[in-house]
């Protein structure tokens, strides 16, 4: 599931073959891709950035290429002069150095950049980003309705930009913090904690191929996807439920997480 990592990570691949080159290609079945083909086309990539859940691809021409995944949507990276099956690419840019897909992505926008920044500035402090803007975080949280799940809180963009369904089942466990538990309920200490915790187990899969959140490396999750099975920690069962509004599933330790 695409969260803020996978995102990261794209970008680092996209930036190998995008960064710095000239747009040779431009294909894909999205609108935008098509009505802006003429103007991505032969035009410089000054950058490839990211902010949440958010890949922007920045032309010399002051146009953005933003893309969002969605919940499977993915963003592949293949050598110069290997074609490849055009089903399901929503948008392709070509280079001498490779080219780059988004695959069944449900967003493809260009726009001028300013345009698109602007729209974006609605996020939260990017969960990734070098500098963590700590203040503006807790500055949103403080604002956060008090009657929302914490489930809620951590999926919201507008708080926290990056965090997915995957990390907020984990990091809710590690806090030991049942999912249905209300704002109300978390203090501003606890809730700084949430963000601190993100991002330390988000940092590490930034370089990681398997995502894992239990600092080893394998691919391996606390709670996330193991519902029915003896929890890490303490052995009682993890159970599975949704949660929130719009309700995702969740899963959570019912001993250890209070």
């Amino acid at each position: 599931m695409p969260e803020g990592d996978t995102y990261a990570k794209a970008a680092h691949r996209a930036r190998s073959v995008l960064a710095g080159a000239v747009v040779t290609g431009v294909e894909g079945s999205a609108k935008a891709a098509r009505r802006h083909s003429r103007a991505i086309l032969d035009q410089k990539v000054e950058e490839v950035r990211t902010l949440g859940k958010n890949l922007l691809i920045d032309l010399d021409s002051g146009l953005t290429v933003r893309v969002h995944m969605g919940m499977s949507g993915t963003v592949q990276v293949t050598p110069p002069g290997r074609d490849r099956d055009l089903s399901g690419v929503r948008l392709g840019l070509r280079t001498d150095r490779g080219s780059v897909w988004a695959v069944g992505v449900p967003t493809v926008e260009v726009a001028r950049r300013a345009e698109i920044d602007r729209a974006l500035e609605r996020l939260g402090p990017d969960i990734l980003a070098d500098e963590f803007d700590l203040a503006a975080f807790e500055d949103r949280a403080s604002q956060y309705p008090a009657d929302r799940t914490v489930s809620d809180f951590l999926l919201d963009q507008r708080v926290l930009a990056g965090v997915g369904n995957v990390y907020k089942s984990e990091v809710l466990f590690l806090e030991r913090l049942a999912p249905d538990r209300t704002m109300s309920t978390v203090d501003a200490a606890a809730t700084r904690h949430l963000a601190e915790r993100a991002r330390r187990l988000m940092l590490p899969n930034v370089r990681r191929y398997n995502r894992s959140t239990r600092g080893i490396g394998d691919g391996s999750l606390w709670v996330y996807g193991r519902a029915g099975r003896p929890c890490r920690r303490c052995r009682t069962e993890i159970e599975e439920g949704w949660i929130g509004s719009p309700a995702r599933i969740t899963y959570w330790c019912p001993s250890c997480q209070t």
